[in-house]
């Protein structure tokens, strides 16, 4: 499944200026530029210079971020036996091609099937569950804005055993709280819950071992090539903890992102202008 990059270089400035509270007016004040030449990048139009100076009062890496400009960074596409990623619509006002990620995780012992997020339609999902004779055992939800959950009902109908879990700080009706560190086993699947909030109050990812590589269903915490928008007041601590949360994961692990394609740690150290070294 061939998923674009959520973000392009201009929501990735976008959300950063947001993170610092920079308006335009501010970001020609500390770069020396024209605001006519702030707007010009905010819409989409690269100039190399504008963006390096940009580029260094917003904190992101330069080199990272003019690879996205130019289409240069994206990651190779991963298949994983066992990793069944799905991808449903979600328009919204000004960006109706929007989709959202929901994922199925499937023991490669035995039947057992566990669910990380519901995007908006379920169908796909309970085809492919039918169709092996899966036992979905558990649904994992990131964080409980309306993209992630809206599939929720029809899984529950279709899988009322399946046990429900959601951060506890976003409790969600019938859920049980998942806090950090909170740790889970569905034959030779197992989870580990890692807080990575910022986005939204109670964001968790779910680190899972048992494939034939390391997983992180990391909501909208990070994305290839960018993350969730996170509100000035939790922007810094946002960067921080994806940093100690997920990117000292070990480097092959696979990042399964609420948006866009799947990538890796690696790939994020060195691609992501949030994250890669100045």
């Amino acid at each position: 499944m061939l998923i674009p990059l959520e973000d392009n270089f201009e929501d990735v400035l976008m959300k950063a200026a947001t993170g610092l509270g920079l308006g335009k007016s501010k970001l020609a004040d500390a770069t020396g530029l024209s605001v006519a030449e702030v707007t010009a990048l905010l819409r989409g139009r690269l100039e190399p210079r504008a963006l390096c100076e940009v580029a260094k009062v917003l904190q992101l890496d330069g080199p990272a971020l003019e690879a996205l400009a130019r289409s240069e960074s994206a990651p190779a596409p991963i298949e994983l036996g066992g990793l069944c990623p799905f991808n449903t619509p979600f328009p919204i006002p000004d960006y109706a091609e929007m989709t959202v990620n929901s994922y199925l995780a499937v023991c490669p012992q035995s039947a057992a099937a566990v669910v990380f997020d519901t995007g908006t339609d379920a169908e796909a999902l309970l085809k492919k569950v039918a169709a092996e004779c899966l036992d979905l055992l558990a649904i994992f939800l990131t964080h409980t804005h309306r993209d992630h959950v809206a599939a929720v009902p029809a899984l529950r109908t279709a899988f009322p055993k399946a046990v429900l879990h959601s951060p506890r700080s976003e409790p969600f009706a019938g859920a049980y709280g998942v806090g950090e560190g909170d740790r889970y086993e569905f034959g030779s699947l197992k989870i580990e819950a890692r807080l990575t909030n910022g986005h939204s109050k109670g964001g968790t990812s779910y680190l899972l071992e048992g494939l034939a590589s390391p997983l992180a269903f990391a909501g909208d915490a990070l994305f290839a090539g960018s993350q969730g928008g996170v509100p000035e007041a939790h922007y810094a601590s946002a960067l921080e903890i994806n940093r100690r949360q997920l990117l000292t994961l070990p480097e092959e692990t696979i990042l399964c992102p609420g948006h866009g394609p799947l990538t890796t740690v690696a790939h994020e150290q060195r691609w992501n202008p949030f994250y890669a070294a100045p």
